[in-house]
């Protein structure tokens, strides 16, 4: 059963759980971030992706180096395009090689569930973060229910993931609209967002510059 209303939710989500900011990680300062890049490539009437594929060189480049990366993306249904490396340039090359899912829309929440719990949840000396390319249209991930958004927020609270994300604004209101940017209250983290595809890349560029200070923040408490 998906989740039904997005107003419940998120009052169900925000009533039971502080803010994941103030959870302290089990990493010390000198391990790396792990970043999970989730790249929404369903197609829409706006077509980004040729800017998010450029966006997304620059957001590799705009990152401090020595960390690790994976990307996913996220139409139709969740696919690994690269698990956590620290090879840069293989990120850049396969979001070269990302190309639009036809059918099945966007399955950003239940591929956050999915990321989080195979590689945030256990994971140890890392610093977790979710880096999030978007648009703001509908979501159609199976098995989504209030109550395992819920446990979603649970989670990143336990493990300290910080949530950040560039957004293409088409509905000004949606599911995955609702749930990303309570996520990224919650845990402190950057939103960019543009109502146009041309201005995504600047966006992303912009979205490194902040998760690289988020790291020297939490590295120097």
């Amino acid at each position: 059963m998906r989740v039904a209303a997005s107003a419940a939710l998120l009052g169900l989500a925000l009533t039971a759980h502080p803010a994941l900011a103030q959870i302290q990680s089990g990493a010390e300062p000198d391990d790396p971030m792990r970043i999970a890049i989730l790249v929404d490539n369903s197609q829409t009437p706006l077509e980004p992706l040729p800017q998010i594929r450029r966006g997304l060189v620059q957001f590799v480049d705009a990152l401090p180096k020595g960390h690790e990366l994976m990307l996913v993306t996220t139409g139709g249904v969740m696919n690994i395009r690269v698990a956590p490396t620290s090879d840069y340039l293989e990120i850049e090359e396969a979001a070269g090689e990302i190309t639009f899912t036809r059918s099945g829309g966007n399955a950003l929440i239940g591929s956050v569930q999915e990321i989080y719990d195979r590689f945030f949840r256990t994971v140890e000396k890392r610093w977790p973060v979710f880096a999030i390319i978007t648009t703001d249209g509908p979501d159609l991930s199976q098995r989504v229910t209030n109550k395992s958004v819920n446990e979603l927020f649970q989670g990143l609270q336990r493990s300290s993931v910080i949530v950040n994300s560039v957004m293409l604004t088409q509905t000004g209101t949606s599911l995955i609209r609702n749930v990303v940017l309570e996520m990224i209250k919650a845990s402190g983290g950057a939103y960019e967002s543009s109502t146009i595809p041309t201005a995504l890349p600047g966006r992303m560029k912009s979205l490194a510059t902040k998760i690289a200070q988020q790291h020297k923040q939490r590295t120097q408490k």
